[in-house]
């Protein structure tokens, strides 16, 4: 048993997929992987609310990974947890063209929680066309790819708007304090 409600469809605003892709491009012009978490309610039909731009301290955008520690999820759940908003997915960039695949961090290191999306923007963010985005779902212990049958029939693109949140961390946090 887990204290997650099953997800059984996601209603991403068009509005998020353009702020979360404004949000990712300039780390990928720089040739670096950048990301976002959309936060919503969790409920058997999730929306997703606001997107989250995590900058500054604690945010580490390179060539090849986007990580971020523990102190900018806690300034997200901050954030959101007041609001009644859960972290749905997080989604960031890869520099390469290919197709959009979750590295062995990504799957490791990742959001593990039941229904939990991980989305991939290819070539630094610059790939607009959502249906070529990497969709993944967190599902019996691993992220697994959502089919494009599954993805139509799980992820609603709606026309609605979404909050823009730009969270920054001024303060370093050193390790094991």
């Amino acid at each position: 048993m887990t204290p997650y409600p099953p997800i059984e469809r996601w209603r991403l605003p068009r509005a998020a997929c353009e702020q979360t892709q404004r949000a990712l491009l300039p780390a990928g012009r720089r040739g670096n992987e950048s990301g976002v978490f959309w936060v919503g309610h969790r409920d058997a039909t999730s929306t997703i609310n606001a997107v989250i731009h995590p900058t500054g301290a604690g945010v580490i955008e390179a060539p090849d990974r986007w990580s971020v520690t523990p102190e900018v999820y806690a300034a997200v759940a901050a954030w959101a947890k007041p609001k009644g908003y859960a972290l749905l997915a997080v989604v960031h960039s890869h520099i390469e063209p290919v197709p959009p695949r979750l590295s062995r961090t990504d799957r490791t290191q990742g959001l593990n929680v039941p229904d939990a999306l991980a989305v991939i923007v290819g070539i630094g963010g610059r790939v607009a066309a959502v249906d070529a985005w990497g969709w993944f779902v967190y599902h019996d212990g691993d992220y697994r790819e959502l089919d494009d049958g599954e993805r139509v029939t799980r992820l609603e693109l709606v026309d609605d708007t979404s909050d823009f949140v730009t969270i920054t961390l001024t303060k370093a946090v050193e390790v094991g304090s």
